[in-house]
């Protein structure tokens, strides 16, 4: 990489900080209001029938696993019923550099849904990176700085609020037989912790603007 192009994106990479309703995947659509994180965790058990009403029978039985997963791990997940369904958690209870880097309003959102053939289910959890630039090519080339992971991918994906590109990271897995044991969730949590860490560390390169 010529030492112009570096110059460049050091100069517009910048860390995103204290701004989760902008930069968060939630909410999906401009007219669905944004829910705080802090208010998912405290009425979680309000949101939890609205979460699973229509939800398959298959699904549902995972979401119930995954529920006591995190409850055995004293994670603070909150429920969301309105964007997508997820269980999102702050991405420092799982990841320490995760709050190094980025904020404490970084979040962590688990799903597990229908997969792509339609014969099985997929449990995946997905962060967007707090990095971002106002210039797409600056993304890219930190797309392309970042470590190619064994079992994650790292991809771009356009903001609906503002219609930047967010750098996000996504670990997913087919569930077949389609049930979510704990070993495969603490194994994926594990995956998750050490492939954001050595993203985080290869971007780190990229200091603040």
């Amino acid at each position: 990489m010529s030492k112009d192009k570096d110059e460049r994106k050091r100069s517009h990479l910048k860390l995103v900080v204290n701004n989760a309703e902008i930069r968060s995947a939630r909410p999906a659509a401009a007219e669905q209001e944004f829910v705080p994180l802090e208010e998912l965790i405290a009425n979680r058990d309000q949101f939890r029938p609205a979460f699973y009403r229509g939800m398959g029978r298959l699904q549902t039985k995972g979401y119930q696993q995954l529920e006591r997963f995190l409850a055995n791990r004293g994670a603070p997940y909150g429920i969301d019923p309105v964007h997508g369904k997820v269980m999102v958690l702050p991405a420092g209870n799982v990841s320490p550099e995760a709050l190094e880097y980025g904020s404490p309003q970084d979040e962590l959102l688990l799903s597990i849904s229908e997969d792509a053939g339609g014969s099985g289910l997929c449990f995946s959890l997905e962060m967007i990176l707090p990095y971002f630039s106002e210039d797409d090519a600056v993304m890219e080339e930190a797309l392309l700085f970042a470590p190619v992971l064994q079992y994650g991918a790292l991809f771009l994906e356009e903001n609906p609020h503002d219609g930047m590109l967010d750098l996000i990271y996504r670990l997913a897995v087919p569930l077949f037989p389609p049930v979510l044991t704990t070993r495969l969730a603490e194994r994926m949590f594990s995956i998750f912790s050490f492939e954001l860490k050595e993203t985080f560390l290869a971007l780190s390169d990229y200091p603040e603007g």
